[in-house]
This record gives C-alpha cells, structure tokens and sequence, in this order.
C-alpha cells in the first residue's frame, strides 16, 4: 500500500517485541518497536514506517499523521478497538484500519463491533496465491526470528 506512517498493536510486549524482530529480519521496512520493557526506536533510526506497540505504552505516545492502524492481535473489548483505530482520525482526517483475524476469532469480533454500535466492516481475505511467493523470505525471517530469541534469553540468563 506504500504507506509511510503505520501504528500496529499486539496484545502483549512480548507479541510486540517479537513482532519487531520478524519485521526487521523480513526486510524492507523501516520498523521500530515501542514497549515498556524496550522503550521507543529499538532498532529503528531515522523516520519510522512501522511503529509497533502494545495498548499500554500506546496511550503514552502522541504519533502525528499516522494513516493506517493495524490491529496484528484483535482487541479483546469494544474499548480498546476504538481507541486504537481513533489514532488514524486525528484532527479530522480520515485513515484505515485492519483488524488481523483468524477464521475462529471472526464471529465473536465482529458481534463486539455489532453490538457497540460500531459500523458494518469490509472484510479482506488475504489469498494464498498472493502470499506464496512471500513464503520463502517469511521462513527464513522466522529463523532470524528464533535466532534473535534464543541469543536474547542467553544474554538475560547471563
């Protein structure tokens, strides 16, 4: 989509910080992550694209211009879900915003929509012939991914 300014959020800094790590290892995204636990700009210098971070650290952070939210974890309240997509339509502009779902995940989120008088969404598949050529870069990026992990769980044991 070639979008400049994204804000993502995960459920936990855990999911955040990881996040960070597989986005970085798959490349071609300026990407930074902000938690609690790591603080702003880990690993990202420069003007961000991507600004991964959990709800918590979220209401800490003013971001200017942001144009598209994306919920990589679905908001478990109505609450949440609001407040993470109002961080597109700030000063009355308008912006998007995804909600990542598994298949299982769908009816009771979109029940918490419905039944907060939210309005109807648009729903986007994403097809697996558009992903596959992805695979390949994805699992090598999973094994930096678990490679970063293991080095970082050994520095901390240390």
């Amino acid at each position: 989509m070639n979008l400049s300014r994204v804000l993502c959020f995960t459920n936990s800094r855990e999911n955040s910080h990881r996040l960070f790590l597989l986005v970085q290892a798959f490349g071609g995204v300026r990407v930074a992550d902000f938690s609690s636990r790591y603080g702003p700009g880990q690993g990202g210098k420069g003007r961000v694209s991507l600004l991964i971070s959990t709800d918590a650290t979220a209401r800490g952070i003013d971001v200017q211009g942001v144009q598209l939210v994306v919920n990589y974890d679905a908001p478990q309240y109505l609450r949440t879900y609001v407040h993470r997509v109002g961080r597109t339509a700030r000063a009355g502009k308008s912006g998007q915003a995804f909600t990542l779902l598994l298949e299982v995940q769908e009816r009771r989120f979109v029940r918490m929509l419905r039944e907060g008088g939210v309005p109807r969404l648009e729903r986007h598949d994403a097809p697996s012939e558009l992903l596959q050529p992805l695979v390949p870069r994805y699992q090598e990026a999973l094994s930096q991914l678990e490679r970063a992990v293991r080095e970082e769980q050994r520095q901390k044991a240390a």
